[in-house]
């Protein structure tokens, strides 16, 4: 039995942990590179902090106004969301170079870009469409980012 355990070095499994660690190393440096290039601004000081009530991953319709990009090491390319919450997002056509955590620049109109980590939750391989969680750096962002698409939100959705 203790033979069978000294043989697993012999399967693939080891090959695809690398492979999943190396890629997420890349995504976080990229990350990080990412970040210092578009930093976050806080609106002010003296805004008060949203209660630690969790929504649930809610999603709504995707608003004008709000895009979601990916990084593909090169360069920002806006994906289409069906749907999208402050947790993640629904994706129609995930391109195939995003396997792993990748950086993502979420934008509402009127907010300033908020860089955080896309990690794919599930894909459908025939379809294309993909969900998506989103990992932000600390709550401040998770809130800048919450403001901006209820603010979109609400301006979809006002009379008048």
């Amino acid at each position: 039995m203790s033979q069978d355990f000294d043989n697993l070095k012999d399967f693939a499994f080891d090959d695809d942990v690398e492979v999943a660690l190396r890629r997420q190393d890349e995504a976080l440096s990229l990350l990080e590179r990412l970040r210092t290039e578009e930093p976050f601004l806080q609106a002010g000081d003296g805004d008060e902090q949203a209660p630690d009530a969790r929504r649930g991953f809610r999603r709504w319709v995707t608003p004008p106004g709000v895009t979601v990009e990916l990084h593909d090491g090169d360069d920002w390319c806006r994906i289409d969301c069906s749907d999208l919450g402050v947790g993640g997002a629904r994706t129609n056509d995930l391109p195939k170079w995003a396997n792993g955590p990748t950086p993502t620049r979420l934008k509402a109109f009127g907010h300033a870009a908020v860089i955080a980590l896309a990690d794919v939750m599930w894909r459908d391989g025939k379809s294309g469409k993909a969900g998506l969680r989103f990992e932000f750096q600390d709550e401040a962002e998770r809130d800048y980012w919450t403001s901006g698409l209820v603010d979109a939100l609400l301006a979809r959705h006002a009379v008048g």
